[in-house]
């Protein structure tokens, strides 16, 4: 199966609750989402490979969403723009088209109708694209939160599609716990130092079906790895 990636959102809202409740809606529904405040913080953020549709609020601390959509379309940034606002006009709409939106919710909303208008406009830009990234023999699908290796496939929560997924798409890395505790969770590793173990677990029952067959590896002072290879046959690789 080809491996694609799709799904990663980029939320733009300077209210917290608000940004909790999409990342959290988003999250449960398969969707991996990356939060910023601001403009500032958006551009920073901003990459065409790892962002699949931007979720824009108009209102923002360091300008409008529309301003910020408007400049993303002259830098030729493609990447498709669902709007939210508490502005509902016909008038609102066509601007916001016109300032290079793709779609537009109004607030409040409910979150099912905003997970099926993001998987809309990804059928629409993305019409060969499918939902699914993999690494070997594992596939995961990130709208039915289910993983595929071999002939077995098994449900996973969301908590685990989330990590299952981060570790995917850095395949052959070495990750430190507190780079997956601050990517996955968003939480320092003084937070909760046995959540990571506990879910590497459950991902390991799910995936890893012997020792011979093993991908979800454990870097000694470092944290762990999704490969098909032991970590030292690829670290002394690197090394050559």
């Amino acid at each position: 199966m080809e491996s694609v990636s799709a799904c990663r959102v980029l939320l733009v809202e300077d209210d917290p609750g608000v940004a909790q409740a999409v990342k959290d809606g988003l999250g449960q529904r398969g969707f991996t989402v990356r939060h910023a405040s601001g403009i500032a913080s958006a551009t920073n953020l901003i990459d065409a490979g790892n962002t699949d549709v931007i979720v824009l609020d108009v209102t923002l601390p360091d300008g409008t969403g529309l301003d910020f959509a408007a400049t993303l379309r002259r830098q030729h940034i493609a990447i498709p723009i669902l709007m939210l606002t508490a502005k509902d006009t016909v008038a609102d709409r066509v601007d916001g088209f016109r300032h290079g939106a793709d779609d537009y919710l109004c607030k409040p909303f409910d979150m099912t109708e905003l997970a099926a208008r993001l998987l809309a406009i990804l059928r629409r830009t993305h019409p060969a694209r499918r939902h699914v990234i993999a690494y070997a023999d594992v596939e995961l699908d990130l709208v039915t939160r289910t993983v595929r290796r071999g002939d077995v496939e098994t449900s996973l929560s969301a908590r685990e599609a989330e990590l299952l997924a981060y570790m995917i798409r850095h395949n052959e890395t070495p990750l430190t716990r507190e780079r997956i505790l601050q990517e996955v969770w968003g939480q320092r590793a003084e937070d909760d130092s046995n959540v990571l173990n506990v879910y590497v677990n459950y991902l390991r029952n799910k995936i890893d079906f012997s020792a011979d067959s093993r991908m979800i590896h454990t870097v000694r002072g470092i944290g762990y790895m999704l490969s098909r290879r032991e970590p030292d046959e690829l670290a002394d690789e690197r090394n050559l």
